[in-house]
């Protein structure tokens, strides 16, 4: 028993060895800064002169802010697109990678990932350009095919501005999605869908019987993904519309952005990226417990 504890303690001691470096650097750039935050929160503070405090009158003012409440809409509506426009298209898509034209799955994925490796900056400013009312592409297009009545300043206008955003969002992030389905779906066995086929199963009831239910750790993985890249986007915003016109398409890391360095309200700021922090913890758990309930009942039907 004593050699077993030993053994048991040396390698505990290698394992902390190894996970040192990692341990720092989560403690160097995660904890600590969200301690700051959460510290520089009870604080007014214009990044200048001493800090003053002011306890919970931060947070006070926040549950009354209304356009921080406004912003966390729009944050809700970029997560609800991205289920739906992101992952549930990406998996449909995979499996007609996968299933239905195989053969050209490499050549699809190609062009679907591209905009995953182009940075956010260069996409933004391409759909800047593609939305341009006067010389973009998009009014070009509806001015080619005689819809010349739905032209407009797609970024300029509330009306249009936030779907605009949307637009863009799920075309950068689509290609993701779709790779990371694609290669759970051909992790399917083939004999399932084989025993499918004899019974008379199509592609519909295939995808939905078989590949749906097989893949849902992937479908809960990616979900949890899109709704936490949601609730913290910026860069495409940013590009886009810095969150105009008129707050039309504002969230919440570009109102925070706003406060700290167009107001100087540092610590007001800290305070809007502390509270969403904390909202998208419990918006990703409550989705996430959420899915793993709907699969022990899809289990358990």
């Amino acid at each position: 028993m004593n050699a077993e504890t030993g053994l048991a303690r040396r390698y505990n001691r290698a394992a902390l060895t190894f996970l040192a470096p990692a341990l720092l650097m989560v403690v160097g750039f995660v904890a600590y800064p969200v301690a700051y935050a959460g510290w520089l929160s009870m604080f007014s503070w214009d990044g200048a002169s001493a800090p003053v405090f002011v306890g919970a009158g931060n947070f006070i003012r926040l549950a009354g802010d209304p356009l921080f409440w406004h912003a966390l809409l729009r944050n809700l509506l970029v997560a609800a697109s991205a289920i739906v426009f992101q992952v549930l298209l990406a998996l449909l898509i995979a499996y007609c990678l996968v299933r239905i034209v195989p053969a050209f799955s490499r050549i699809f994925l190609f062009f679907y990932l591209m905009p995953v490796m182009v940075s956010e900056i260069c996409i933004g400013l391409l759909w800047r350009f593609m939305y341009n009312p006067y010389f973009g592409l998009v009014n070009a297009g509806l001015k080619a095919i005689g819809l010349d009545s739905l032209r407009r300043g797609w970024l300029g206008e509330s009306d249009t501005a936030f779907l605009a955003v949307v637009v863009v969002m799920s075309f950068t992030y689509l290609g993701l999605y779709v790779l990371l389905f694609t290669a759970a779906v051909r992790s399917v066995p083939e004999s399932v869908y084989e025993a499918a086929a004899l019974d008379g199963a199509g592609h519909f009831h295939k995808f939905v019987s078989i590949t749906i239910p097989m893949v849902w750790d992937a479908v809960r993985a990616n979900s949890l993904l899109a709704i936490i890249g949601s609730l913290k986007t910026f860069s495409l915003v940013f590009v886009l519309t810095n969150g105009g016109p008129n707050h039309a398409s504002e969230v919440v890391s570009t109102y925070l952005y706003k406060m700290g360095f167009g107001s100087f309200e540092m610590g007001y700021a800290a305070t809007v990226g502390f509270a969403q922090m904390v909202l998208t913890a419990i918006g990703a758990w409550i989705i996430f417990r959420y899915l793993a309930r709907t699969r022990f009942a899809r289990g358990t039907a």
